[in-house]
């Protein structure tokens, strides 16, 4: 009995040294790892350094629109020059047999250039001129008769020479269809004829070129 009293004490005694040496242990690697974090919190940069590094996405946002702002308003002026250019397109009569215009649909097409009348357009995007032909019927003075009734072809005639022709009985057009001609000679008796004799009086194309 006396023996096993002695070896328990002894087994005791060894498990209470291993636990304060294990306990030491544990306390150096609490300390090593508690000395370790504040070095590396030695070594790290402030906050305030940190955020200086960081670039601001503010500018790079505010950069990038000044580009799009420059092109819209490039866009933007181009818009208004182009509605200033047209603004500024005049439309003017000529009844000259020697006008361009009436002189290149009477070589096309064989007119009478006594029947044309020409609505010359300056200072478009599109420019060239009306060319309205009649039947050439006179009135009691000699002056050709401009009615609705009397008008037989409506001819465009570009700056650069090219020649289309709409007929009012939709059989002799030419670089029109039948659709396209209805409405081209439709223009013709609503629009450029009722304006003929304002336009004698304030726009003949010779008074100005």
């Amino acid at each position: 009995m006396k023996k096993i009293s002695v070896i328990l004490a002894f087994v005791l005694l060894i498990t209470v040294f291993a636990s304060c040496k294990r306990g030491k242990i544990d306390s150096n690697a609490v300390n090593n790892t508690s000395s370790s974090q504040s070095e590396q919190s030695g070594s790290t940069q402030p906050a305030s350094t940190v955020q200086a590094a960081v670039p601001k996405t503010t500018d790079k946002k505010e950069n990038s629109t000044e580009p799009k702002r420059a092109q819209s308003a490039g866009t933007t002026a181009s818009v208004q020059t182009e509605q200033t250019q047209e603004q500024k397109a005049v439309t003017y009569i000529s009844e000259n047999p020697d006008n361009y215009y009436i002189v290149k649909v009477s070589e096309k097409y064989g007119s009478d250039p006594q029947n044309l009348i020409a609505f010359i357009t300056k200072n478009s995007s599109d420019p060239g001129a009306t060319v309205l032909e009649f039947s050439g019927k006179r009135d009691s003075g000699g002056n050709l008769i401009t009615t609705e009734e009397e008008l037989k072809y409506l001819c465009y005639v570009s700056d650069s020479g090219d020649i289309k022709r709409a007929s009012s009985d939709g059989q002799h057009n030419d670089g029109y269809n039948y659709i396209a001609a209805k409405a081209a000679i439709m223009l013709g008796q609503k629009y450029y004829i009722p304006s003929i004799p304002e336009m004698r009086e304030q726009r003949r194309y010779e008074d100005y070129f």
